[in-house]
């Protein structure tokens, strides 16, 4: 029960994160878009994965691809790599891999369990 309800905790943790993440990217795009003469640097990134499940996989894809500016495009078939398209990554993919690592995956799996 204790269990069930950390992780009913958690869910609502990640969707208040979320919501804050989707409205900073979203200006980050708008941004990127109505400025004059801004050469947006769009990269594909692979991004390892520590989540093992089916559900915790398709929760942090489907939040990547939520996420204005991202959008995930296949997962490897051994599921566990994620290739993601970043419309701001610039030059280096880093810190979209540290955004998921650091950020969505850790959330992910407090709520999945695995």
């Amino acid at each position: 029960m204790i269990t069930f309800l950390w992780r009913c905790l958690c869910l609502v943790w990640l969707l208040i994160v979320f919501m804050r993440d989707l409205v900073v990217s979203s200006v980050q795009v708008a941004r990127a878009v109505l400025s004059p003469g801004y050469a947006a640097k769009p990269r594909l990134v692979t991004i390892p994965l520590t989540v093992e499940s089916d559900a915790g996989i398709t929760m942090v894809a489907n939040l990547i691809t939520l996420t204005p500016g991202t959008l995930t495009v296949d997962v490897s078939a051994d599921r566990k790599t994620l290739l993601v398209h970043d419309l701001l990554a610039g030059d280096s993919s880093e810190a979209t891999r540290e955004g998921v690592r650091q950020g969505i995956e850790p959330r992910v799996l407090r709520v999945t369990g695995r």
